[in-house]
């Protein structure tokens, strides 16, 4: 572990400059070269820097707050940080001049580490720069555990560093309930949290312990978190949209939608929001905020790493609803051109174009029967491809009951269900298509059917694990596998019982093989997921604790005292 009273430094450090201007990104260059920084990346549109974050581990970011269009600095650090694009030393500084310099500093405490008031000298640059290296140096002693995946390790850190009484507790606490979250450990990050808040009032912790009691399920104590973060710090976007999940959850979609157009006055060019709007007016019949906010959404996601073809599909039935049958046409065009070669999305192209040829066609039975035929061919597609997204299987739900191919669309939402059971938003849509059904008591049955088959199989798999027996309870899981291929608990709980197995029983390379799939498979499903980041990590350990660091080695016999991938698994 690096050590933690060495004086952090920029000297040989990455950074990326952000800003419209080519002379203010001179002007930021000449001041890290002065800090030691040799190698900046400099861009001026938002899209670039994004996308530069996600290929890049860059030390400091200094980045303009008025980024155009409406897009801000602050929206761009929120952005970074839900996706895990900078590393826990990465220090984020917003230039602005003083007029903006209210609505940065109303977020300073959640957002960026520290801010640049413009016009400003060459010294005052520095001196910011230096100070926020001093404050934000510190954490590159979790910096190389987040680097590898190794999370637990990094929470390990922060308590090494914590037990020391250093002067900046507050921020290893913040960093640590950050990190709590991240694998998944929600009671633990919900202790901490309240524990902080009850020695100081600070918005960030409020807002995390709300994350961590809707992550718990414990919905009317995480409104009640939110709703006080949105009422004391108007700009602290991030709180409108936790309140209005947590709304949706609890059976307000029209007070959620509500609180989501509040947020998108104030942060628009935001994907992730516009399309939670969108689905949410959708639901709620207002079918002009909904084809604005989708069609923003898909916008604002187009050429970037997080687009989702479901969106395209839901706005294809928005417009045909509106009778605008051009404008369902663009959007098929839009959506073969975004997603050339995913075969799920070019099934949802079938599903899409089969609704525009039926509507098109009107009362002609030929036509109406040649949009049935298209829309059979999609879905015997569908139901031969594994780990299809839990969007696109509701869209083709969607499409069925349209057509009145009732056990169809049920079949599509139990498979949507059975994928993302634990999923408080499609479980909010799947309510909202039996709601339009006139049949709200029937998506309530599937969703409580879904979830009990998880639990009874989970629950089979853990009482076979108490029992000691591993391997039952590995069989249960690759077997449920089958039926569940793209369930992501179901899958990382398959690979921890595999990992735990191997580790105690000794090396099995067909399960081995497995477990690195399903790995494979919850990662390209949920990148974000946190136990999936520690089962990755004890995945390395185990092949490290055997002599396997690469495919095709032969595996070595553990030495007795070789513990390290019992404790991971």
């Amino acid at each position: 572990m690096a050590d933690p009273q060495r004086p952090p430094t920029l000297v040989g450090g990455r950074a990326l400059v952000i800003d419209r201007a080519s002379e203010m990104r001179a002007a930021l260059g000449q001041g890290l070269a002065a800090c030691g920084v040799a190698n900046v990346d400099y861009v001026p549109r938002v899209s670039d820097a994004l996308a530069r974050l996600n290929q890049s581990s860059y030390d400091i970011v200094l980045c303009e707050y008025d980024l155009g269009q409406g897009f801000d600095g602050v929206n761009l650090f929120e952005t970074s940080q839900r996706h895990q694009l900078l590393k826990p030393s990465a220090i984020f500084m917003v230039v602005t001049g003083e007029r903006r310099l209210a609505q940065v500093m109303s977020a300073a405490e959640l957002a960026p580490d520290d801010y640049l008031l413009k016009p400003f000298s060459g010294g005052e640059l520095i001196a910011r720069i230096e100070r926020a290296v001093r404050r934000k140096g510190r954490f590159r002693v979790i910096d190389d555990a987040v680097r590898v995946g190794d999370y637990l390790a990094a929470v390990a850190s922060c308590d090494e560093v914590l037990a020391t009484d250093a002067p900046d507790a507050v921020e290893f606490r913040r960093m640590k309930g950050r990190l709590l979250a991240q694998v998944g450990e929600h009671v633990a990050a919900r202790d901490l949290y309240r524990e902080l808040l009850a020695e100081r009032d600070a918005p960030w912790a409020l807002l995390g312990l709300g994350r961590a009691q809707f992550s718990l399920q414990q919905f009317d104590e995480a409104q009640q978190c939110f709703q006080r973060v949105k009422s004391e710090n108007e700009l602290v976007i991030e709180a409108y949209d936790w309140l209005a999940r947590t709304m949706v959850a609890q059976g307000d979609p029209k007070g959620a939608q509500e609180v989501l157009q509040d947020a998108a006055k104030r942060s628009p060019l935001v994907a992730q929001r516009q399309r939670a709007l969108g689905g949410l007016a959708h639901r709620n019949g207002d079918l002009e905020a909904a084809e604005a906010g989708l069609n923003q959404a898909i916008e604002l996601s187009r050429g970037s790493f997080w687009r989702d073809p479901a969106t395209y599909g839901e706005l294809a039935r928005v417009q045909l609803e509106r009778g605008d049958i051009g404008a369902a046409r663009r959007t098929s065009t839009r959506l073969k051109h975004d997603f050339r070669g995913d075969p799920a999305a070019e099934v949802l192209l079938q599903l899409v174009d089969a609704a525009v040829a039926e509507q098109i066609g009107g009362d002609s039975k030929l036509e109406r029967d040649k949009a049935r035929q298209k829309l059979k061919e999609a879905c015997d597609q569908l139901e031969d491809m594994d780990d299809v997204p839990a969007g696109v299987l509701l869209e083709a739900a969607h499409a069925c009951y349209a057509r009145k191919l009732r056990d169809q669309g049920e079949s599509f939402v139990r498979k949507a269900l059975r994928s993302s059971h634990d999923d408080t938003e499609l479980m909010a849509r799947v309510e909202g298509l039996y709601q339009s059904l006139g049949e709200p008591e029937t998506g309530s049955a599937l969703i409580t059917a879904a979830t009990q088959d998880i639990l009874e199989l989970n629950n089979e798999a853990v009482r076979a694990v108490q029992a000691g027996d591993l391997a039952g309870a590995a069989k249960r899981f690759v077997s449920a596998l089958e039926s569940l291929p793209g369930n992501v608990q179901v899958l990382l709980n398959a690979v921890h019982t595999i990992l735990s197995l191997i580790n105690r029983d000794g090396w099995n390379p067909q399960y081995m093989h497995l477990a690195e799939q399903y790995l494979s498979r919850a990662k390209r499903l949920d990148p974000a997921n946190g136990k999936m980041r520690q089962l990755i990590d004890a995945y390395r350990r185990t092949q490290r604790r055997y002599g396997v660091d690469a495919p095709g080695a032969a595996p070595r016999t553990p030495e007795p005292n070789d513990q390290g991938a019992d404790k991971a698994a």
